[in-house]
């Protein structure tokens, strides 16, 4: 009876045993598996869109500000002002702004980086027909980014002209 006794709990010790190594080498996959999947998000760039403006490329930590934005359509080009908002560095925004708009094919006319984040910096770009005007700058919270887009002033000049004055 003793030896019952006895060979139960070296039963049930050994049970027990089994179920804690059991359960951290199923806490050590698991973590390793997230800290793999973590590292894996981390590679991958954050994905990047295109909005109201067919040829300005825009990061997709910066959510549009409905407040603030105010954009028109019509003669077959889009003008108007948006304004995105987000958790984001100001000089990384420059130099995603910078990067992109070379890339759609936007040549830089001027920029002016201010010396301190909460005052604008200005970058300004033209294309074919239009003009566009990035301005960034940080406030309590978020780094705000106004994309101002218009014609040049010669196809301006030239929507002018094609309205006839009453």
């Amino acid at each position: 009876m003793a030896t019952t006794r006895l060979a139960k709990a070296a039963l049930a010790g050994l049970g027990i045993l089994m179920l804690a190594a059991l359960g951290l080498t199923g806490c050590a996959t698991l973590q390793g598996s997230q800290s793999s999947s973590s590292t894996d998000t981390a590679n991958v760039a954050a994905p990047t869109l295109y909005r109201d403006f067919p040829d300005i490329l825009l990061p997709s930590e910066l959510k549009v500000d409905p407040k603030r934005t105010y954009i028109v359509q019509g003669s077959g080009t889009t003008t108007g002002i948006l304004t995105l908002k987000g958790w984001v560095d100001r000089d990384s925004s420059i130099a995603f702004f910078k990067s992109s708009m070379r890339r759609d094919n936007w040549r830089e006319l001027a920029s002016f980086k201010s010396p301190s984040a909460s005052s604008s910096s200005f970058m300004v770009f033209v294309k074919e027909n239009r003009t566009a005007i990035i301005s960034i700058h940080e406030e309590l919270i978020y780094t705000y980014v106004d994309i101002a887009v218009a014609p040049s002033a010669a196809e301006a000049a030239g929507v002018l002209k094609e309205v006839p004055l009453q």
